[in-house]
């Protein structure tokens, strides 16, 4: 199963077509399961965005997490990665590789040159969820797993697998693995 918890409000058919484009994608059920708080803890040190690691770890909520379930926090403000090489930047998401959580912001959705936030924050989704699957980086640009810096990802607003991460992710979600 998969759960959304919302950290912020979002419009109920935001919230709908967001599930129903998860079921789709992955075959499996999507419950929209309510709403945890944002941990000031995890604010990053410009106090304007959250770090998405450090917001995972950090996030009190009661969903419960069974060994086949998938947890997507949705919120609407801006992430961060920890300081890298190439300094820290602005993220759309970040997912526990293999793991059961992953979180996903709609900040910049709607915006010129980007998806509508209903597409746009159900691909996101979509991309990091599979990131829970061990799913990579897809070179197919009408996959979800198509990176998001890519051209493919915003001309292809479909939310939808190419066959190979689709039987990839059957695989995994038949064995019950995470």
């Amino acid at each position: 199963m998969i759960r959304l918890v919302t950290l912020g409000e979002f419009p109920s058919e935001v919230l709908e077509h967001v599930a129903r484009r998860l079921h789709a994608a992955y075959g499996m059920g999507c419950e929209i399961e309510g709403e945890a708080e944002l941990p000031e803890s995890a604010l990053a040190d410009d106090q304007e965005s959250y770090e998405a690691p450090k917001l995972l770890e950090e996030i009190d909520d009661d969903t419960q997490l069974y060994a086949d379930d998938k947890i997507v926090y949705l919120t609407s403000a801006p992430l961060t990665a920890p300081e890298g090489p190439m300094g820290k930047g602005p993220m759309t998401g970040f997912p526990q590789f293999g793991g059961g959580r992953a979180v996903v912001t709609s900040h910049g959705l709607g915006a010129k040159g980007e998806l509508p936030l209903d597409v746009g924050l159900a691909k996101r989704a979509a991309h990091h969820v599979g990131h829970l699957w061990e799913l990579h980086h897809c070179f197919d640009p009408r996959c979800a797993m198509n990176p998001e810096w890519s051209p493919g990802f915003t001309q292809y607003p479909e939310v939808a697998l190419c066959l190979y991460d689709r039987e990839k992710s059957e695989r995994k979600i038949k064995l019950g693995q995470s």
